[in-house]
């Protein structure tokens, strides 16, 4: 880069010993041209003068002046530096070459500067220079359209407030990420992979940085480079694949749960419309159970139904954070897991293990888990007992014994419908109601179920018929206390009827 320096010297010695630095030996060993007349602050670099009324021609060129000092004290803003009148022709020499030396330098920070501006704003990754506290030194063209925010708002501001990082006003926009860190004390580039919400929305990027150390070893600053792989990264073909091949529904959204990308499985068994209004379909699932939150890992999973040609169809919901390296959230990554056989086969289980195989009443097991979950709640208990039950099984045979304790279980139910039937073990039954029922509505209940009993089991002479105890309890005894209370009358019933 040429060095323009224009000479405006009256006095006669030192106009002579400019000039003799203006010909061909001088501007091949200064590399600079020296040109005498007058300014054109367009090229000039510099002007050396000792005419003080030069200083009123000019605006922004920097100037020389030659002589005193107090000449020209009202104008230091537009004084580069200023020499002596009288001094040795080698002094003169020794002040010009220190002077073109600080010009070249200036001139090639300038020209490094405007290339290094050039070379990024040309590169379409984002790029930024920050010092070690976080201040943002230099920025590219596309960091200021990712970030909606120009190179002077951003220069000397922190990461939160270039990015809008959550919480940066009241914790502070300055931070420094643990790959900053990294790559200061280890003196590494650190490569990873980071989703930013951007001014296009989220963005995926591959990011690069480096440290910057000064010439005594000490750390000044991080380079930044991050590549956007929105279009051929998180939707590259490797990950791409990833996502297809999942067994399970895979939903990828903005920082709105605005559907960003959905995978196979989420297209064939939930919805494949472009137009996946993921909330929405959310709002219109019914909840199975309590939503259950992770606040380390970022996440929140829950189970939902929804009706599905005419039955339950259960899914788990997890829904995760997708955060950048600044803890900036960027969208969430929804996985849906169907739990429907899950379900059905808890349902199945539980069933198994809570009722009666025979009679497909509630099991004695049950029967205490649900007295004793309603503790401290006023109950009654009906204890019932069949009579002459063994010489059925006898006379009959077991599968006709059977058949009576099917038809049994099946009377009790219809007889005393608001109330929790199970059988308890042989030819027991027991019926538990909330509170204290009204005793006739009981005592009908019982003659309908004697009368069901003795219209149908006419077997041989022998007659079908059951012994009922009624028992209230205040929900101050257990179970397994108001069962036993309620066997003892049960077998006081059955003694008088025996007489």
């Amino acid at each position: 880069m040429k060095i323009y320096i224009k000479i405006n010297i009256e006095d006669a010695a030192d106009a002579k010993i400019f000039r003799s630095y203006a010909g061909p030996v001088g501007k091949r060993h200064w590399d600079a041209e020296l040109v005498f007349g007058k300014t054109d602050q367009k090229w000039d670099s510099l002007i050396i003068t000792d005419n003080t009324e030069t200083f009123d021609k000019i605006e922004e060129v920097p100037v020389v002046y030659i002589g005193k000092a107090e000449d020209v004290e009202d104008r230091f803003d537009r004084v580069y530096d200023v020499w002596p009148r009288v001094e040795s022709e080698k002094a003169r020499r020794m002040r010009f070459e220190r002077l073109i030396a600080n010009l070249r330098s200036a001139n090639n920070s300038w020209l490094y500067r405007q290339m290094l501006r050039v070379v990024v704003d040309a590169d379409p990754s984002l790029i930024s220079i920050k010092d070690v506290d976080d201040h943002y030194v230099i920025v590219n063209r596309s960091m200021e359209e990712a970030s909606g925010k120009t190179r002077e708002q951003i220069r000397e501001r922190g990461t939160g407030f270039v990015w809008n990082v959550q919480g940066a006003e009241e914790n502070g926009e300055y931070m420094i990420s643990e790959q900053d860190l990294k790559s200061i004390n280890e003196n590494v580039i650190v490569f990873f992979e980071e989703l930013k919400n951007t001014t296009r929305g989220v963005s995926h990027f591959a990011t690069r940085k480096a440290p910057i150390f000064d010439p005594s070893g000490e750390a000044i600053g991080i380079v930044t480079v991050s590549e956007d792989k929105t279009h051929d990264g998180m939707r590259s073909s490797e990950v791409s694949d990833f996502l297809e091949n999942l067994p399970f529904p895979i939903l990828i959204c903005d920082p709105n749960f605005t559907a960003v990308k959905m995978n196979y499985s989420f297209r064939n068994q939930v919805s494949g419309s472009a137009s996946f209004d993921y909330l929405e379909w959310k709002k219109n699932l019914k909840k199975s159970g309590e939503a259950k939150i992770n606040k380390e890992r970022h996440s929140v999973s829950q189970e939902f139904y929804t009706d599905y040609f005419g039955k339950p169809r259960f899914f788990f919901v997890s829904e995760h954070e997708i955060r950048d390296s600044f803890g900036n959230k960027t969208g969430y990554f929804v996985i849906l897991r169907d739990t429907t056989f899950e379900r059905t086969l808890e349902q199945s289980v539980l069933g198994a293990a809570n009722s009666d195989g025979l009679t497909g009443l509630y099991n004695r097991r049950y029967l205490v888990d649900h007295i004793n979950n309603h503790r401290e709640k006023p109950l009654t208990l009906l204890y019932m007992d069949l009579d002459n039950f063994k010489n059925i099984n006898d006379t009959f045979s077991r599968s006709r014994g059977d058949e009576v304790l099917i038809k049994t279980a099946s009377f009790i139910k219809e007889c005393f419908p608001r109330g929790t039937v199970a059988r308890l073990g042989g030819d027991e039954f027991a019926v538990v109601l909330e509170g204290y029922p009204d005793k006739a509505a009981i005592e009908a209940g019982c003659i309908l179920l004697e009368s069901k009993l003795q219209s149908i089991f006419r077997l041989g002479g022998l007659f079908a018929t059951i012994s009922i105890s009624v028992t209230e309890s205040d929900g101050s005894i257990d179970a397994e206390e108001l069962l036993l209370q309620g066997g003892k009358s049960m077998f006081r019933v059955k003694s008088n009827k025996r007489g």
